[in-house]
């Protein structure tokens, strides 16, 4: 492959002006570089500007050269955020007597208003108000007072600013070069035009500064999804940098920000597996995106505004923010309490609702450290109460500059970015924070005096409109670009990825406050597709020139919807598509170095003899489903975060009514069968209320009033319901012998502690086990097999109950609708709705293996054993029937089934392979 080399044209003593300050700097260092690959000593410094810091620079040098009068000259330009505040201002004005002024997005209007104003004036658009819509009017009165207030600032907005430059230049009044280069601009709008115009009037020579190549390979082709495109855009680039070092690629891409996480991931299992871990997350890439991200999208920056925001804002926060704020390296002591910090997340995601105040967090807090099982965390409780503390005594409206010092002297009580020293790239990211922070300390003159909020509001504006990028020293091979940046340089190769016709050429969207037909005339940016298409041809025609090999790619379906190229390259000859690149962990699935020895590492450390492993029933269900499962979750005491929830769970629910029904039982109720639907209806009413007072007292932001009131009322009639529709229906009469009663048996040499939630004695003295059920039934067709998947009825009746005749064991489903018994029992009738374990209709117990009852309690006991056997051995293999029986496995990710399911794949397709060439061999 060829290597790019410094063109010829345009001259080194042309002045080159850039469409952005991007491309002026890329092309600062290419010439720069080129002129010591030349063997120049020294050189003169290549004048390459921004057009508009050009233009500044000459306005201010033709004032200090009294070419023009200060008293002429505007107080100065706009920048985009005070241009932006103006629009809101005027706009804000112009609707002060609108109904509904609080519910419009007068930013998103100020938005759209900058670009309609800046039409007008670039694309000489002139309005007919007779015939203007009442959009259009209500634009043309927001733009009346949007230059009114301009007037009295002093200031003009970027668009009007440079059309008095130009009136400057035309006049002779700006200092001019002799000759001067244009690069990066694909669409010359009327504007720029003129400028040209009266650059060459003015006796300058201007042309446009291309390094243009004759591309020597062009390709197209066609991959399946967009991920294939990426892996095979990036193996591309591989190949091509291993076989030419100092090769100088790019891949370009039309919807990058949609895309760019997932590519940076490829790029960097390729290029930078080391980079994974998190001391090497910062080393430097041979590759680079050619934009950076908002400085919000930043984690350092990310805290800060969370931290004001929790300091200031009266309304609740998501409670998703603060536990990012507690898992946060940024502020406090993090890493000396990331423990307890861990802890007090698992608490409030139990505790409290989706939404928190900030009085709420620091008092959940407080409590956490004053428990019974404390967790102690002082260094954040004490820069929490700083922090809120310090925002109380603040005054309650300040001018945007004393905002800004408040604001970083509560940071810095938060004892924010953190204990740590920061890397590179963190200090980068802090110092733009601090030159956006006084970015707001300059915004005085258009905010006046305004609460803290606001202040918070406007600087996380100006934070997204922050483009950051950490500056390396190292000079990347490969640039990732948008579709409409200019390479700073001719390249070697470039990859054209995401060329679907519904993304490239973009599809048209006028501007609405102007009318559409003046924007179709003008030719204005995406007023319609004649304008995407011309457009799209231009940059089109410019990627061709760009790189000796061109690849242009696209998609053929996105999900169940089938895609088509995009018109622009379908003259192009496709090729056969190129292999991708495989992910980390498919490389890590798949390799298998010969000195590599693979071990099934499914043996835990056996129970040893006085070890106590706690988990109750769900520790035999998981070991019976999953070995490894039981080990993680109850022997590693692993466990998934909860997720917060407005309101009560299933869980808690569930919880509740099993309260309601042990309070119920446990008093004396012999006429609970004949007493009045109303006198059962009080009982339950004042039971409920009780329950649902005493659970509120568990939370550390407990339910209103009236919450807690509807809830009992569900609570009294789900009772009610079960005791007059089920309870009363059981022909053979029963006594309640056993509620909520906590058991903790051993089982061979594991105790496992049981609540059996209730029991009830027949009047033969035979015993019916239940336990409560209020969502979907367990399946007990496990209940005959050798594995016991729901061991929880089994366990009570052949091990805690097992010197006790057993009648049946059921569950009790507590619902409005169906609710009822399910279960087996020794015989019929003795609970409605529950089959004997020999009814012609059951099909469960086989005959020949069950023959009668006591066999069916010898096959729980036999079988439950080995289970607890296996446990006790240390077998902790990852081995289950079905996927779905993992459902709710809180620890799926230690389980690691994707990178088995890789390993099941590759061991497949290598098991075929050598079939094949077998049957070929004897073939």
């Amino acid at each position: 492959m060829p290597s790019a080399s410094l063109p010829p044209s345009p001259t080194p003593a042309a002045t080159i002006l850039c469409a952005s300050a991007r491309l002026a700097q890329g092309i600062r260092q290419w010439l720069s570089s080129s002129y010591q690959q030349q063997g120049l000593l020294q050189w003169q410094a290549p004048q390459v500007f921004p057009l508009q810091d050009w233009l500044q620079q000459r306005t201010e040098e033709a004032i200090l050269c009294g070419r023009i009068a200060v008293a002429d000259a505007p107080a100065g330009m706009l920048s985009s955020t005070q241009e932006a505040l103006l629009w809101e201002q005027a706009i804000q004005h112009c609707l002060r007597q609108h109904d509904h002024l609080d519910l419009l997005n007068t930013n998103g209007l100020a938005s759209a208003a900058m670009e309609a104003n800046r039409y007008l004036i670039e694309w000489n658009i002139s309005l007919d108000m007779d015939a203007a819509s009442e959009e259009t009017r209500q634009f043309m009165q927001w733009r009346q007072q949007f230059q009114m207030l301009c007037k009295q600032s002093g200031y003009l907005e970027g668009v009007r600013y440079q059309a008095w430059q130009l009136a400057q230049l035309q006049q002779g009044l700006l200092p001019l070069p002799e000759r001067i280069a244009l690069a990066g601009f694909d669409r010359i709008n009327p504007h720029l035009q003129r400028l040209i115009d009266r650059l060459q009037a003015a006796g300058v020579t201007v042309e446009p500064f291309e390094h243009r190549i004759t591309a020597q390979q062009v390709q197209r082709m066609a991959f399946a999804e967009s991920l294939d495109e990426m892996r095979a855009a990036v193996h591309w680039a591989k190949q091509t940098l291993s076989t030419h070092k100092q090769a100088r690629l790019a891949i370009v891409v039309p919807d990058l920000e949609a895309v760019r996480d997932t590519l940076a991931n490829l790029l960097d299992d390729t290029f930078h597996p080391e980079a994974l871990h998190p001391a090497h997350a910062e080393i430097p890439r041979c590759y680079e995106f050619s934009l950076g991200t908002p400085l919000t999208r930043w984690p350092l920056v990310n805290t800060a505004l969370t931290l004001l925001r929790l300091a200031f804002q009266h309304t609740p926060l998501a409670q998703t923010e603060l536990s990012a704020l507690l898992a946060d390296v940024y502020w406090s002591q993090a890493l000396f309490e990331a423990d307890a910090r861990a802890a007090l997340d698992a608490e409030m995601r139990r505790q409290l609702p989706l939404q928190v105040k900030a009085t709420t967090f620091a008092r959940f807090i407080t409590r956490k450290q004053q428990d019974e099982h404390a967790i102690h965390s002082p260094a954040l409780l004490q820069d929490l109460n700083a922090l809120l503390t310090t925002a109380r005594q603040l005054p309650a409206k300040q001018l945007p500059s004393a905002w800004a010092k408040s604001l970083t002297a509560l940071l810095t009580a938060s004892h924010w970015p953190g204990e740590r020293s920061l890397s590179s790239h963190e200090y980068q990211c802090q110092q733009s924070f601090y030159k956006v922070m006084a970015q707001l300390g300059a915004l005085d003159a258009w905010l006046g005096a305004i609460p803290a909020i606001t202040a918070i509001q406007r600087l996380t504006q100006l934070c997204q409109a922050q483009i950051f990028q950490p500056q390396t020293v190292r000079q990347p091979n490969l640039t990732v670009m948008g579709m409409l940046e200019a390479s700073a340089q001719p390249l070697d190769g470039v990859w054209v990825m995401g060329m679907n016709d519904h993304v490239w050429p973009p599809l048209s969207r006028t501007n609405a406050l102007i009318p559409a037909e003046l924007q179709r005339q003008a030719g204005t940016p995406n007023a319609s597709s004649e304008v995407q298409i011309a457009f799209a041809s231009q940059i089109h025609q410019r990627l061709l020139g760009t790189a000796h090999q061109v690849i242009f790619s696209y998609a053929q379906k996105e999900g169940d919807r089938l895609l088509r190229m995009s018109p622009l390259i379908q003259d192009i000859a496709e090729v056969a598509a190129s292999a991708g690149v495989a992910t980390l962990a498919e490389t890590l699935a798949t390799s298998q170095p010969e000195h590599w020895q693979w071990l099934d590492d499914h043996q835990a450390p056996p129970v040893q003899d006085g070890e106590h492993v706690s988990g109750g029933t769900g520790l035999l269900r998981a070991q019976a489903i999953c070995p490894a499962w039981a080990f993680y979750q109850y022997r590693l005491k692993a466990r998934k975060l909860e997720m917060p929830h407005n309101g009560l769970d299933v869980m808690q629910r569930g919880d509740l009514i099993h309260r309601v029904m042990a309070a119920f039982w446990q008093q004396p109720r012999e006429d609970w069968q004949s007493c009045a639907e109303e006198e059962l209806k009080s009982q339950l009413d004042a039971l409920a209320a009780q329950v649902m007072a005493e659970f509120n007292t568990e939370f550390s932001q407990p339910f209103t009033e009236v919450f807690c009131q509807l809830e009992a009322e569900r609570l009294s009639k789900l009772a009610l319901t079960w005791l007059l529709q089920v309870e009363r229906e059981r022909m053979q009469p029963f006594t309640v012998s056993l509620v909520e009663k906590t058991f903790k048996p051993l089982i061979e040499g594991i105790q496992v502690k049981l609540v059996i939630d209730r029991v009830d004695t027949l009047a033969d003295g035979r015993l019916v086990v239940i336990d409560y059920k209020t969502g979907s039934m367990p399946d007990t067709k496990n209940w005959a097999s050798d594995k016991i998947t729901e061991p929880q009825l089994p366990i009570y009746a052949a091990f805690i109950l097992q010197d006790a005749e057993i009648a049946a064991v059921c569950f009790g489903k507590l619902r409005l609708t169906d609710g009822g018994f399910a279960g087996i029992a020794a015989e019929e009738d003795i609970v409605p709705g529950v089959k004997a374990f020999n009814h012609e209709k059951n099909k469960l117990f086989d005959p020949a293996d069950f023959p009668d009852w006591p066999s069916i309690l010898q096959h729980w006991r036999t079988q439950i054993t080995l289970t607890a056997q296996a446990l006790k051995a240390g077998e902790a293999a990852v081995l289950f029937e079905a996927e779905q029986d993992l459902d709710y496995c809180d620890v799926l990710p230690l389980l690691r089934l994707p990178e088995r399911q890789l390993q099941f794949e590759h061991l497949q397709s290598g098991l075929l392979q050598s079939a094949h060439l077998k049957s070929k061999g004897a073939a």
